[in-house]
């Protein structure tokens, strides 16, 4: 296993131009913030939570701002609308909580609730003494503040054996938390404090919040040389409502060359509900190569699912003098100052049309206020020792995206229209269809025709889709349940077939015809109804019935006749936009 140079990842995390202190106020005045990364975030009911991490604010002295680590957990109110000079931080102690940087966050389907777990020690503390591996739970009252506790493992639980990974991708889905590669290191765990340089943890573990019960997967090494585990995951990374139990996606974010990731135009896919690994192609505007980039999920309105991925750069420090890049390095780091959006199931992407010129690494995202992507933090990447010398161009650290209008705001707005799928993706949509241009995979295929059943009810409250009893049940309830929904199918079905009869009857006499419109749509012939004038003379004809589900085109549905051996069938729900963090600290191999 490849290990990395702790001195290489020293030099950048120490900054050697900064001036470590440890009394800074923790939220300084909008005008002397400088720089925040490191840090791992996550929404939880009205509120953004910001915990671990570092930050640099001014005065300055010697050219350098002062930079602190941050020992409170802050909260953001997202029930008011703000901007960035009037935007308000909340501090919260942590009692006893560790100050991590890079820690994966996962929150709850309660919305109340959220757990820490991964991260290493700052570089910026005077010395080597990371605590002992632990997980944590916060819990938010209702006014932006809360307190965090340690949880206890389950006996049964894996958790004794698992090391704490540092750089990992971490993303929560139907209650689940997973946390994906990472690395372990000195600073990572006293169990590995006398380690030397870092090494790469090629696994995928799992949190169930409803049970408490952790598990611990070995990734096969097929998929470890698809994604690039030389060092750590530093692709995009986010979950997806396909599959029974969701799905997570991502890109690869390294290669056998470390300072030229690939392309993401192949994305692999793992299916939590049978632990199974896949993988499929991508058109359209693929990204270029770049890695540690933010990710954030939304439902679109017309039946896809956007996934918008920010940022990020191409990383290295090879043929730097003094931490300085080159001239072309320079340039093509600015350049990745973009917002690109795979949709699926189509697997296209598709990029925002915005001038690129706040370049940035190491920073978290969320989906807040229906429509907008919150960007929080970020290095410059043009700057690889010194790279918090030079102030965010957003103040406070702070950015917002419009993700319908695919454009930067300067405020955000907490009663925004909600999210509408944009329109250069529609009208690719009813120009190609709904899959991709060729599925590398049936199993793929198959995958991505479901769609995932939220576990989450009215409330918020854990409500899984299938149970099984804890008690004794009665035989005659059990029979008499079955045949009773045995007759009320029956019911259903002759109500269902005598009323189609009778609607095509009234549209015959009516001089209403039903025609089948055809037109490409993925593997589906669309069929709409239309409407004769009263002069017209035509016959009815009878909609083909070989379709195995009701096609649908944007938001219209088209009719079908019910066949006479009609079962319902429950539909499921789509579940709600995760916004998946990709906060890592820095320390990585040169410069990631």
């Amino acid at each position: 296993m490849r290990t990395t140079s702790l001195l290489e990842r020293a030099l950048e995390a120490r900054n050697l131009e900064t001036n470590i202190v440890g009394d800074a106020p923790e939220v300084p005045p909008v005008e002397d913030f400088v720089r925040r990364a490191y840090h791992a975030s996550v929404v939880v009911g009205n509120y953004v939570y910001i915990d671990g991490g570092e930050f640099n604010l001014a005065p300055y002295e010697n050219g350098s701002p002062y930079g602190q680590i941050l020992h409170s957990t802050l909260s953001i109110d997202m029930s008011e609308s703000w901007t960035n000079d009037t935007v308000e931080f909340r501090l919260i102690k942590k009692n006893g909580a560790p100050d991590l940087n890079a820690q994966i966050l996962w929150p709850s389907t309660d919305n109340r609730t959220f757990y820490a777990f991964g991260g290493s020690q700052s570089f910026w503390a005077e010395t080597i003494d990371p605590p002992a591996v632990s997980a944590w739970q916060f819990t938010a009252d209702d006014s932006g503040g809360g307190s965090w506790e340690q949880l206890s493992a389950a006996d049964n639980s894996v958790f004794a054996d698992l090391t704490r990974p540092d750089f990992a991708k971490g993303v929560a889905i139907q209650n689940t938390g997973f946390i994906f590669g990472g690395h372990t290191s000195a600073r990572s765990s006293p169990e590995t404090a006398s380690m030397e340089g870092a090494t790469a943890i090629p696994g995928i573990v799992s949190f169930n919040i409803t049970s408490g019960l952790w598990s611990n997967d070995t990734v096969p090494e097929r998929i470890q040389e698809q994604i690039g585990f030389q060092v750590a995951p530093y692709g995009a990374f986010s979950s997806a409502p396909f599959g029974p139990d969701g799905v997570l996606i991502m890109t690869r974010g390294m290669s056998p060359n470390l300072y030229s990731p690939p392309p993401f135009n192949s994305i692999t896919i793992y299916d939590p509900s049978d632990k199974t690994w896949h993988s499929q192609t991508a058109t359209g505007s693929i990204p270029s190569a770049r890695r540690v980039t933010c990710t954030v999920g939304v439902q679109g309105d017309n039946g896809t699912y956007e996934v918008f991925v920010y940022g990020g750069y191409h990383g290295g420090t090879t043929g730097t003098t003094n931490g300085n890049i080159s001239l072309a390095q320079y340039e093509e780091n600015v350049a990745l100052d973009e917002v690109h959006v795979l949709s699926l199931p189509a697997f296209a992407w598709f990029k925002a049309d915005y001038p690129a010129r706040h370049p940035r690494r190491r920073h978290t995202c969320h989906v807040v206020g229906n429509r907008q992507m919150l960007s929080i933090g970020g290095l410059n990447p043009n700057r690889v020792y010194n790279n918090t010398i030079f102030p965010d161009p957003f103040k406070q650290g702070l950015g917002i995206f419009d993700l319908t209008a695919m454009q930067w705001s300067d405020r955000y707005d907490a009663n925004a229209e909600p999210y509408v799928t944009p329109q250069i993706i529609k009208d690719w949509y009813e120009a190609n269809g709904t899959s991709p241009q060729a599925w590398d995979d049936p199993a793929v295929r198959r995958l991505f025709q479901i769609r995932t059943r939220d576990n989450t009810n009215d409330n918020g409250k854990s409500s899984n889709s299938t149970t099984s009893g804890s008690g004794s049940s009665s035989i005659g309830a059990i029979v008499g349940g079955v045949l009773g929904g045995v007759v009320a199918v029956g019911l259903i079905c002759a109500l269902l077939f005598w009323f189609f009869r009778w609607r095509k009857s009234r549209s015959v006499e009516g001089g209403q015809y039903a025609t089948p419109y055809s037109q490409k749509q993925g593997e589906y012939e669309q069929y709409q109804r239309s409407e004769l004038p009263d002069n017209a003379k035509m016959y009815p004809q009878e909609l083909p019935m070989e379709h195995p589900e009701l096609p649908t085109r944007g938001d219209k549905l088209y009719s079908h006749e019910m066949p006479d051996n009609c079962r319902p069938s429950e539909l499921a729900s789509v579940q709600s936009p995760v916004g998946m963090h990709t906060a890592h600290s820095n320390r990585e191999h040169n410069g990631g």
